[in-house]
């Protein structure tokens, strides 16, 4: 079988190699190449977790533990790091449910024990908080790099320089994927352009309302221990902005908020960082990270979009199979992409808890 892969980030590049592996024939496009930054897949480091508010994904997360595991032993390296992760805000209760129902380690926490665990954080009793040790960080660069090896060495062709400007249905069966600088061919597409997507699924009959957005991601400094603090999720109460954090080696350790910094424009190609951005990031280290110094060192510009549920959105119409909606926590799930929409493009179904992804449940819209 000839595939034709429309982006390859963490969604498409997972899939590209899951497929060169099984023995298709696969060529996988991106008109700015592996980890660009006008993508959603670039950066040193993710949030690796186990932590969901829904038993479904908690379960999901034993399957992408092994399947990293899997991944970190083809490619001689680690990929991911085990700093563990605390969750405090509105939604810690609900995700402490969840992990206690499926049997993982959890613990919820006072002040104290936050401190214990997390000595330059603000200690505080205003909202629920857990610590959850199965948890750290993704060397996201790295597994992509990875990704990336693997695909080449399975005899898969990267492409990068060619912008797509349609995926088009052939009669009798199969696809052909036009670009500015030709045609291909295959007998499945699989579009998993991140922001890109809306438009290219559009003309294929499937609108879903995504909503691509521009982020940024700073970083900060704190005692020379710093790397080896956990990763933090808050959600604060809704008038309030919530925000992520996690250590990043060799840079810092990094802030994330949840408001996007602008919304998302094709013809948008601009990622210088945002000076007042910053600033507000600078103002909640003072306030949720008294023990680290607020100064930003680095920022960057990052792009990541939402689906109407918050969930991936994964399917196949036709021979299109659609991988896209990142919503900002996709990363995590690199080598389960490449099994799920592996056996998407394979002609098999979604099974199991990874239902909860299937495009079907869009299709009254």
């Amino acid at each position: 079988m000839r595939v034709i892969v429309v982006g390859t980030g963490v969604m498409g590049l997972p899939a590209a190699r899951a497929l060169a592996e099984a023995g298709h024939d696969v060529v996988a496009l991106d008109r700015f190449g592996v980890g660009n930054r006008l993508a959603s897949s670039a950066g040193a480091s993710r949030i690796w977790r186990f932590a969901h508010a829904d038993r479904e994904r908690v379960r999901l997360a034993a399957q992408m533990r092994d399947a990293w595991q899997e991944l970190e032993a083809v490619s001689g390296r680690p990929l991911r790091q085990h700093q563990g992760l605390i969750w405090r805000g509105r939604n810690a209760l609900d995700v402490l449910g969840a992990l206690r129902a499926e049997g993982v380690q959890t613990e919820e926490i006072d002040a104290q024990r936050s401190l214990e665990l997390f000595p330059e954080l603000r200690p505080t009793s205003d909202f629920p908080a857990i610590w959850q040790p199965e948890a750290g960080i993704v060397l996201a660069a790295q597994a992509l790099g990875a990704e990336a090896e693997r695909f080449i060495r399975a005899g898969g062709l990267l492409v990068a320089g060619p912008q797509v400007l349609d995926v088009q249905p052939r009669t009798g069966g199969g696809v052909i994927v036009h670009t500015d600088r030709g045609d291909h061919f295959g007998d499945v597409a699989v579009v998993t352009a991140g922001p890109w997507a809306a438009e290219l699924l559009r003309p294929l009959g499937l609108s879903i309302d995504l909503r691509p957005q521009v982020s940024q991601v700073s970083y900060v400094l704190g005692p020379t221990s710093w790397a080896d603090r956990p990763a933090l999720v808050h959600d604060f109460d809704a008038d309030e902005e919530g925000f992520y954090a996690l250590p990043t080696p060799g840079i810092g350790y990094k802030i994330g908020q949840d408001s996007p910094v602008r919304p998302w424009d094709a013809s948008d190609l601009e990622r210088t960082p945002n000076a007042a951005r910053a600033e507000d990031t600078s103002d909640l280290v003072r306030r949720e990270l008294p023990g680290f110094d607020p100064a930003v060192v680095a920022s960057e510009l990052c792009t990541w979009t939402d689906s109407p549920d918050g969930l991936f959105v994964l399917g196949r119409v036709g021979d299109v199979v659609v991988g896209c909606g990142d919503s900002g926590e996709g990363f995590k799930w690199l080598p389960m992409f490449g099994r799920w929409i592996g056996a998407l493009a394979e002609g098999r179904s979604l099974d199991g808890d990874a239902r909860i992804f299937a495009v079907e449940r869009f299709a009254a819209g």
